[in-house]
């Protein structure tokens, strides 16, 4: 039996909120997402930034906004209040190399990475205490001609680096306090011209758009971090694709095609191919940049750079896209280049107990979970929730669970394969204690660091352990 203990978890609470990096007025615009999706800008917004900023990116605790600012040489950092506002943090900014572009978090919080175009380097940051950044050792990090964009994969093994005029992906492992090294088998080859990377949130497969001959290429990842080109690869989109994001579902993939005013969907097949959605592409405004998928699954955000502003969609049946009530919605910062969106509402506290039975193919998990100040609450009968163990992860739809006469909220069936019986029971206090016991799954082979990840409807919960052997 192998028994591995949750430590508490306790993170600064916030509700969901977009910022938008504006880099002609040199501002982030902050916006709340309501219920339905559509964004109210926030009556502090927008807020100062450095000289044409390119790009931001909010850790995965929802504490801080990191902003690279390409022609001071320097990163902001922000500290985010519980209303979505957003205050320089102490040292800020923080030096670059030259012509910072492009800005990723890992998905521990512990460090930042982000391109510098002129001089074909990586600089790599530890985040201390209150937010501040601190270079890595051997930071900057040499990398490939024109770095255009970052993407540190979910596990925080890899970081992946695209060079636009070099039409190649750069891979490197992330090592002990953050230094990288260059995969030995890198790089890897693209299409023409390719301007955005991103991976799924399991970090399974590498999408990257190819503005040079409006393609996306898709890759899936292999031990070591390497990859190879996924079946039928690379996929057609729509002109000059600018930038693709993956839904936290793992379904659907999204694409902005600048030079057609319109975003291309995908549903994600099996070992990663994309097949284009029903109704694809839908109509964007003028130039489409950055994309982004709300962390619940339900939203996707466009920057419409020529236009100056935002249009919402909500995700229907299939991946199909419809534009929300009020889209777009207008922007007054300048000219908006980027997003970016605060994760889920995090819980105040998380604490668990998993055992694995490798023999069984079975696992118990139970612990229990305090709600943050800032929920609505949680519905397990009518939201989804979501558990990851490592790399195995599995999602109970919404209107699965049955409310009891007691209160306490139960699950029995079979998802993909595994059989699962669930029990959500709610104490004072906006507190609830979980047990999953699940059959027909072997967890037997993870390794450290396990990740735990518990998400039910907006508000989630991730922490990670060591394994004991019992």
């Amino acid at each position: 039996m192998l028994i591995v203990l949750l430590g508490l978890l306790a993170t600064p609470l916030h509700g969901q909120f977009v910022y938008v990096v504006n880099s002609t007025g040199n501002t982030v615009s902050a916006y709340s997402i309501a219920s339905g999706g559509a964004l109210t800008p926030l009556a502090s917004s927008p807020f100062s930034t450095g000289s044409l900023p390119q790009s931001g990116a909010v850790d995965p605790k929802g504490q801080f906004f990191y902003v690279v600012n390409y022609f001071d040489n320097t990163v902001s950092g922000y500290n985010i209040g519980s209303g979505g506002g957003l205050t320089p943090l102490a040292g800020s900014p923080f030096a670059t190399g030259s012509l910072p572009d492009w800005v990723a978090v890992d998905p521990l919080a512990q460090f930042v990475y982000l391109t510098n175009y002129h001089d074909n380097t990586v600089s790599g940051y530890s985040i201390g205490s209150g937010g501040a950044l601190m270079p890595v050792g051997g930071s900057p990090f040499a990398t490939a001609n024109y770095p255009a964009r970052v993407a540190v994969d979910p596990t925080g093994q890899f970081v992946y680096v695209v060079s636009a005029i070099g039409n190649s992906i750069w891979g490197y492992t992330i090592g002990s306090g953050g230094a990288l090294t260059p995969l030995t088998v890198s790089p890897f080859a693209t299409g023409n011209y390719p301007v955005s990377i991103t991976m799924d949130p399991k970090g399974q497969f590498v999408y990257v758009a190819n503005e040079g001959d409006d393609t996306v290429s898709g890759y899936s990842v292999g031990s070591g971090g390497v990859l190879t080109p996924v079946k039928n690869s690379p996929f057609a989109a729509g002109s000059a694709p600018y930038s693709v994001a993956v839904d936290p579902t793992d379904q659907f993939a999204y694409v902005t095609n600048s030079s057609n005013n319109t975003v291309s969907g995908y549903s994600i097949g099996s070992g990663g191919v994309l097949t284009s959605v029903a109704g694809s592409p839908f109509a964007a405004g003028n130039s489409p940049r950055s994309v982004g998928v709300d962390p619940t699954g339900k939203f996707v955000y466009v920057v419409n750079t020529n236009s100056a502003t935002v249009s919402g969609y909500s995700i229907g049946c299939g991946g199909v896209l419809t534009q929300l009530a009020g889209s777009p919605f207008a922007e007054s910062g300048g000219t908006p280049d980027a997003i970016a969106i605060t994760p889920l509402v995090p819980f105040a506290a998380f604490t668990a107990q998993l055992e694995i039975e490798s023999e069984l193919s079975s696992f118990q998990l139970s612990g229990s979970l305090t709600l943050g100040p800032n929920t609505n609450g949680i519905s397990p009968v009518t939201e989804k929730l979501t558990l990851k163990i490592g790399n195995f992860s599995t999602t109970i739809p919404g209107g699965s669970f049955k409310k009891t006469k007691s209160g306490t909220f139960v699950f029995s069936g079979t998802i993909n394969s595994v059989r699962l019986n669930v029990k959500v029971v709610p104490l004072s206090g906006n507190r609830f204690t979980l047990n999953v016991k699940g059959v027909g799954v072997n967890l037997g082979s993870l390794t450290n660091p396990v990740t735990i990840v518990l998400t039910i409807g907006i508000d989630s919960g991730t922490t990670t352990v060591a394994k004991d052997k019992n």
